[in-house]
């Protein structure tokens, strides 16, 4: 990375009018989070060539990646005044996007087709811009207009198995992965997502697979142990997945969902201390998780301690009162306590619930 940003700055001395490379040692500073010196490197030269469209649009994506939607817009509506062009336009519409203005969005993406009929990126952009304002059915006919130019535009497949996904269209979902997948194969994320896909869908060997080669391409983040662990212990492998959780929690710490599946994993393993300390520690971190006191108080009578379990159960009661096996659980820990009135009570609500 530095040999290259060195490079650009060879080219720019001998040329400081290359706008490709000044353009694309913004964009390398923006990937490495430095947005203020992609802006600042970009204003300087703006000062002399303040008519080129090209660095005013590099201008506004910088600043957008730092927040500056009103700054961004006017950099982008000056270029769409030099240069009216599809880039310039959707780019505008971007802006308008992120403020949450999507009628003026999708305008300025009808302009940029307008211009260029046939620009894929345009489309794409305005299936974007549809999701997010919650209108899928345009946004798909969006993203198949993009298709239809450009049939290997993957983006626009993975965004249509979002949507497919949002809506319970499974199939369809990874249909639209795999597609996805077929032009871009090193995308870790659309592993990731057609992994989660497969568990959903009880195909854990297939879960397992996706999720171990988005591991594979570096998407080596707490979500993809987690989601590795998950689809592990759901095919029985229980040790590989307290293995993957314990890796998920190297990253995140503080993962409530993470500590709550390990605590489950132990559970199931038998190792009821080291469950109900993962369980305590989730229910630090999310107070209202019924599900979490259950299972710890399932840990609690396993190990004797009735208190303990009753104390649990009658939590989980109360934070998820039509849940019958709580109470079911509940009347058992007052069995062994030796409450058979409390029993006799928590029985006939599990009872009533379960039908």
């Amino acid at each position: 990375m530095e040999k290259t940003l060195k490079q650009l700055r060879d080219r720019l001395k001998k040329n400081p009018a290359d706008t490709a490379a000044l353009c694309e040692m913004a964009d390398l500073l923006r990937s490495q989070g430095k947005c203020d010196q992609a802006i600042s490197l970009v204003e300087k030269h703006l000062t002399s060539q303040g008519d080129n469209y090209a660095l005013l649009i590099c201008y506004g994506e910088a600043l957008l990646d730092a927040g500056g939607f009103e700054e961004a817009m006017r950099a982008f509506r000056r270029a769409c005044k030099i240069h009216p062009c599809a880039e310039a336009h959707y780019n505008l519409a971007r802006a308008y996007d992120l403020k949450g203005l999507y009628e003026d969005a999708v305008a300025q993406h009808h302009k940029a087709i307008e211009l260029e009929p046939d620009n894929a990126e345009a489309y794409y952009r305005l299936g974007i811009t549809y999701a997010r304002a919650g209108k899928d059915d345009e946004a798909l006919t969006a993203f198949r207009k993009c298709l239809l130019r450009n049939q290997n535009y993957a983006k626009a497949h993975s965004e249509m198995a979002l949507i497919y996904d949002r809506r319970g269209e499974k199939q369809r979902a990874m249909a639209e992965l795999k597609k996805a997948i077929e032009n871009d194969p090193n995308n870790a994320q659309w592993h990731c997502n057609l992994g989660a896909i497969y568990g959903d869908e009880g195909m854990f060997d297939e879960a397992i697979e996706e999720f171990k080669i988005a591991i594979s391409l570096g998407g080596d983040g707490a979500e993809e142990h987690f989601n590795l662990g998950v689809a592990l212990s759901n095919k029985g492998n229980i040790e590989e997945a307290i293995e993957e959780f314990k890796k998920a929690l190297a990253i995140d710490p503080n993962s409530s969902k993470t500590l709550f599946q390990l605590g489950l994993a132990y559970l199931r393993k038998g190792l009821h201390k080291k469950a109900i300390k993962c369980l305590t520690r989730c229910l630090d971190r999310d107070i209202d998780n019924g599900r979490a006191y259950f299972y710890l108080g399932k840990g609690y009578l396993d190990l004797g301690d009735v208190d303990g379990a009753i104390a649990s159960f009658e939590r989980a009661v109360a934070i998820q009162p039509n849940e019958w096996r709580y109470h079911y659980y509940l009347g058992v820990a007052y069995d062994h306590k030796g409450d058979s009135v409390r029993a006799r009570e928590a029985y006939r609500r599990a009872e009533n619930l379960h039908g």
